[in-house]
């Protein structure tokens, strides 16, 4: 992978590179073998996390490594350390449905982790940090008043029933609200967000995204609810360039682009409502159409050649 220089001696990992010549051995490769049979169903049974003294268990069936897979698990909480935590994690391609204690559901985009007490209770408050892209719907609690809380590196997201879509990659966190309303409140090193008063309140249809030097942009977003269409296997290109796709397939499926030069980068990809694909192959497929430019899946990467 290529590494672009950022300041003296930093050096950043790039999700692209390009082709060198010459070309002859790659061309004479093996054809990488085709990923396996993705699991299409995303109304599998999804991930349960119990309230009795139960240690992590999975329920779901042997799927394919590298297919998407909605998982059915269950995992416990039990008396314990108060910092013991439970993790979830999900493999490149793959997504996961979590059902928490309070009913509340997250689907855990690939690549990501889902952290949270193993002695969570609603009186001791509902909180979970993620690393990665997840889907939220939050239970409201009207009875109880307890807080629901999504810690990232950027941000703490307090949530009063409702529908967001939070992704924390590239050294930022990038909030999405459909519906309800959240706060968020910038990280600090004394006090936590539950117990911060402060923070900016979101309406549905907004955007926000606060990078690595906790600067914040709230925007407007009359797709918003496109953004989560990962949880729907979906993807949405409007005038998106292939630089953006290059992260977003590194990022999901762990392949790396190598094109064969940088003009590409800036080639822009639009769909008419949205490309449901299964696997990293569907989707290389739509790019071939929508680009015009050849692609070939080797050995984890997506070699990109102009016709």
């Amino acid at each position: 992978m290529d590494e672009l220089s950022t300041n003296g001696n930093e050096k950043r990992s790039l999700p692209f590179g390009f082709r060198r010549k010459p070309l002859d051995e790659r061309v004479k490769e093996e054809n990488w073998k085709e990923v396996e049979a993705a699991i299409r169903q995303m109304e599998a049974a999804p991930v349960r996390v119990m309230s009795r003294r139960w240690v992590v268990k999975a329920m779901a069936a042997a799927a394919a490594v590298a297919a998407l897979v909605i998982g059915i698990w269950w995992v416990s909480t039990r008396t314990g350390h108060p910092e013991e935590l439970a993790v979830i994690k999900t493999g490149y391609g793959e997504i996961k449905n979590i059902l928490l204690p309070d009913s509340s559901v997250v689907v855990l985009n690939a690549n990501s982790s889902l952290r949270m007490s193993s002695s969570w209770t609603e009186m001791s408050g509902r909180q979970v940090w993620l690393d990665g892209e997840a889907y939220f719907q939050v239970q409201k609690k009207p009875s109880t008043a307890t807080k629901f809380v999504v810690h990232t590196r950027q941000v703490d997201i307090e949530v009063l029933g409702t529908k967001f879509d939070v992704n924390t990659r590239r050294e930022r966190a990038v909030v999405s609200l459909e519906e309800g309303k959240v706060r968020l409140s910038m990280n600090g090193v004394v006090t936590a967000v539950m117990e911060k008063k402060a923070g900016l309140v979101m309406r549905p249809g907004q955007v926000a995204e606060v990078d690595e030097d906790l600067q914040t942009k709230v925007n407007e977003d009359k797709d918003v609810m496109e953004r989560s269409g990962w949880s729907r296997h979906e993807f949405h290109f409007d005038h998106t360039s292939l630089a953006e796709i290059a992260h977003l397939v590194q990022d999901t499926y762990g392949y790396e682009m190598v094109l064969e030069d940088s003009t590409m980068l800036d080639k822009e990809i639009s769909d008419a409502g949205g490309v449901r694909v299964s696997d990293v192959q569907d989707l290389v497929k739509v790019l071939m159409v929508a680009s015009g430019y050849d692609m070939q899946i080797k050995d984890k990467k997506i070699y990109v050649t102009k016709h």
